[in-house]
């Protein structure tokens, strides 16, 4: 929520969840909601907010947890993504291939009887737990499958209403028929969890609840199963980190169910699917801007891997938890016998001396990345204690050690910290006396990330609050994702050194931070503030292409397209071999690595390895096998014209890479900038040209030289 937060949507996604005034108690029954045994209390949401306006210690979180359902998130997110600038949202699209060539990703689409290719420098694999972008990269996943569970959205409008006892929002029943019964976000549908074999969905529920609501009274709106996971990739990239020379990036990452599908326990498969969406844009920006170095993607499957992992372990740390005190039942449990009295206890304590899926703010807030290649190592290793994250992930210590969150406090004036906090790195100044060389030290860090072109903001904290809970350190780094990077308490290593390691590039020779320091400079002339975005709108018009496939169907006469749908009017041109719109784009991509002082080209060599793979692979949709080929004729010729690209750019590859390393001499970006401008002048335009108009002008032009 936090996250959110950031983007400015967490308002809008607690209003529609469930009300914050809600019981969010788990309450265990025998049979039916008319017995209940346990009750374990959790405090409301409108509980926690009152609690962190008072408690300024850095153990509150600034946005408390919200209770939202999938079919209310998703039209929400979906709503945020369409208003997005830059950002298209399509439906009816399915990526059937995709292939590494050039640098960059081409891949083909089918929508609807079409087939498209799209080019792209990077692809992001959100595509669920059957993710066809895992399969075709190959990745295996690991951990636990368990037996699946049959599921029913069930829609009662007075049931909620009519609970006596107090209100939950989990029901766990144990008797003959064991079953969960979750309270959905408008506390009139309800999802009712149980396991194969039993009786039918609506005679179990009206079993549990018929004695509350007359039958008749709900429907069930949908029954299925699901199958409980505990799975976790192998890997979160295509993983082909270099060239052979270290000099490669890695293009397609794994993202959400797509990298970990997971039953996870409290809602944290959501929670760590949006982190590591977090995690990746703005690494993902940063490289796109420039200023991300090699390591700096690299860091992603680091950092985040480990989390997923730690959150499937607290998971089945709850589900072992669960068949304990499950298997505490009796069939004597309700009779007012001594035996009854004692089959009581023994459940209610056992379930009493478990973890549940609330109990996990360790997971939740207090993950810390380690082992990362771009936040700066402090000595020794705190596991738990009043300076690092509890390893079980149950309870909650703010700290600053790096890799983790910066602990959420409210400044002297009301103002919460996090909200001080730009969307790129800050410098936190804090108020310690005794460090009389952190200002010059600041100063020297900005210059420093300056020279890579990196935004930093310095901002000053003089809340005595910040001293406590800060306390130690005069100066504290944090990330755009409110992890902290480095604090100076910890050590003071040179400041190049420390802004290259937390932008991705350590790794850089004096020489090259030098050429990349050369290339902001060129770039960024007096008055020219746009010049870096033009540049990046420049390189998607002319890498993105987006067309109708020429072997595909015609499309079906029903289908209505707008006259202004630049990608429909790019399938009225006479269509191109495959091989020339990634020959284009290919070339696009090399005049672009004038810009980037550590991007490289590929070696086509090695990729053709992996094309004579790429297209075998099947894909796993809904449970079953299947194939994930275009039309047969379309599929041949997309094998056909990558390997037949790779041949034809084999022997350009030496004279390629020495233009390209003559490039990257001194002066080379002011040339090839310069060069760009002239290009525009001659068209009578700005270099910062909006990509949709880039995109038009080129499906315009007439031969390929002009698209480049």
């Amino acid at each position: 929520m936090e996250i959110f937060r950031r983007l400015g949507v967490s308002g809008q996604l607690r209003d529609a969840g469930l009300p914050g005034e809600a019981p969010l108690d788990v309450l265990i029954c025998a049979g039916s909601l008319a017995t209940p045994l346990v009750r374990h209390r959790y405090p409301q949401v409108a509980e926690v907010l009152s609690a962190g306006f008072e408690v300024n210690d850095g153990t509150m979180p600034l946005e408390p947890h919200a209770v939202i359902s999938q079919y209310t998130l998703e039209p929400l997110l979906r709503e945020v993504a369409e208003a997005t600038a830059g950002v298209t949202v399509r439906f009816g699209a399915e990526l059937i291939d995709f292939a590494l060539v050039g640098g960059g990703v081409t891949a083909m689409v089918a929508t609807g009887s079409r087939l498209r290719t799209v080019r792209a420098e990077y692809l992001v694999g959100c595509d669920g737990a059957d993710s066809t972008v895992r399969a075709t990269l190959g990745v295996q996943l690991r951990g636990e499958t368990w037996q699946a569970l049959r599921q029913a959205l069930i829609y009662c409008p007075d049931l909620y209403e009519r609970l006596q006892g107090g209100k939950a929002i989990q029901y766990e029943f144990v008797g003959d028929h064991p079953c969960t019964l979750l309270v959905q976000d408008d506390t009139q549908h309800f999802a009712l969890h149980a396991p194969k074999g039993g009786p039918p969905m609506s005679a179990l529920f009206e079993a549990v609840a018929g004695h509350v609501v007359p039958p008749g009274s709900y429907k069930v709106l949908h029954e299925g199963e699901w199958a409980q996971h505990l799975l976790l990739a192998e890997r979160y990239s295509d993983g082909h980190h270099s060239d052979g020379q270290g000099h490669g990036r890695d293009r397609v990452f794994l993202v959400g169910d797509a990298a970990h599908p997971a039953s996870t326990a409290g809602g944290l498969g959501l929670s760590v699917a949006v982190a590591d969406a977090a995690d990746l844009a703005w690494k993902l920006a940063g490289t796109l801007d420039g200023w991300g170095g090699p390591e700096l993607l690299r860091s992603y499957e680091m950092e985040r891997r480990p989390i997923a992992a730690q959150a499937i372990a607290a998971s089945l740390a709850v589900a072992e938890a669960e068949r304990r005190w499950r298997a505490e039942w009796r069939p004597d449990i309700l009779l007012d016998t001594p035996a009854g009295a004692n089959s009581r206890l023994r459940l209610t304590q056992a379930a009493a001396e478990e973890r549940w899926h609330a109990d996990l703010p360790g997971i939740e807030r207090g993950y810390r990345y380690t082992g990362s290649a771009v936040i700066s190592p402090a000595q020794g290793t705190p596991r738990g204690g009043p300076d690092g994250p509890d390893p079980g992930g149950y309870r909650y210590a703010p700290t600053t050690w790096p890799g983790a969150r910066l602990p959420h406090i409210w400044l002297d004036d009301g103002t919460p910290l996090h909200d001080m906090l730009g969307s790129g790195y800050t410098l936190l100044l804090l108020p310690v006396s005794a460090d009389g060389g952190a200002l010059g030290y600041a100063g020297q860090l900005a210059s420093a990330f300056a020279q890579f072109g990196a935004p930093l903001d310095v901002v000053e904290v003089t809340s005595t609050t910040a001293q406590a809970v800060y306390a130690g350190h005069r100066l504290i780094l944090v990330r755009p994702d409110l992890h902290v990077a480095w604090r100076s308490g910890d050590s003071r290593p040179p400041p190049a050194a420390l802004a290259g390691l937390v932008t991705g590039n350590a790794s850089l020779t004096d020489r090259s931070a030098a050429r990349l320091r050369r290339v902001f400079e060129g770039l960024r002339e007096p008055g020219d503030v746009a010049c870096q975005q033009g540049v990046a709108d420049e390189r998607d018009g002319v890498d993105e292409r987006v067309r109708d496939d020429h072997r595909a169907r015609a499309a079906p006469a029903q289908e209505q397209v707008g006259e202004d749908d630049a990608h429909h009017r790019v399938a009225e041109e006479p269509a191109e071999p495959l091989v020339q719109v990634i020959r284009t784009a290919h070339h696009g991509a090399d005049q672009d690595g004038a810009f980037w002082a550590h991007a490289q080209l590929a070696q086509p060599g090695q990729q053709v390895a992996e094309y004579d793979d790429l297209f075998e692979q099947p894909v796993l949709q809904g449970g079953h096998q299947q194939h994930r080929d275009p039309p047969p004729d379309g599929r041949q010729v997309l094998r056909d014209d990558v390997q037949r690209y790779a041949r034809l750019v084999r022997d350009e590859v030496q004279a390629q890479a020495a233009a390209a390393d003559q490039r990257r001499e001194p002066g080379a970006a002011q040339q090839v900038a310069a060069g760009l401008r002239q290009v525009h002048a001659d068209r009578g335009r700005a270099l910062a040209v909006p990509g949709e108009q880039v995109e038009d002008e080129q499906h315009r032009s007439g031969t390929a030289g002009d698209r480049h």
